[in-house]
């Protein structure tokens, strides 16, 4: 009985644990993050989940933030998502009206598909990446483009090196 009572706390944890937030964008801080404001004046901030956009520093960074800002800022949206990043932000998918704006994203070129250990996240998002490419749109209109995880990954070695 205890076994099955724990099984069944466990399931609707997991259940209820998906986070369907509809609010008002108060912030966007780059072109993969932005803090909503909710009904009850709670704030979250949210990371565009299946994408990943150039840091603020990297070419075509500020761009890609003016971008979802022109589209999302002081606008009703709902976010779709359940898990949480290593920074506590939401990672979900924001929604305004029936447009996925993750996806907006990488359609103008302002966005990579997110990928993990080399794969697309979303077959969908790689799909409309390789379009973007293909059209040369965005930061696909000039060649030598480097993915923000490589971008972090490069100025984190040599912040360490510095510090030496």
């Amino acid at each position: 009985m205890k076994r099955k009572f724990c099984s069944l706390v466990l399931f609707v944890v997991a259940f209820s644990a998906s986070a369907d937030i509809s609010g008002r964008i108060v912030r966007v801080l780059d072109g993969d993050t932005v803090e909503i404001l909710d009904p009850g004046n709670r704030l979250t901030r949210v990371r565009l989940a299946g994408i990943d956009a150039p840091e603020k520093s990297q070419p075509f960074g500020q761009r890609s933030r003016q971008e979802l800002s022109s589209m999302v800022a002081q606008r009703h949206v709902t976010v779709t998502g359940s898990d949480t990043d290593r920074y506590g932000r939401l990672l979900g998918t924001v929604w305004l009206g029936a447009t996925d704006v993750n996806a907006e994203q990488i359609r103008k070129g302002l966005a990579w598909a997110y990928r993990y250990h080399g794969k697309p996240a979303r077959s969908d998002y790689a799909v409309l990446e390789a379009e973007a490419r293909r059209q040369s749109v965005g930061l696909w209109s000039e060649p030598g483009q480097t993915e923000p995880w490589r971008w972090r990954s490069l100025h984190q070695e040599v912040r360490k090196t510095n510090k030496n």
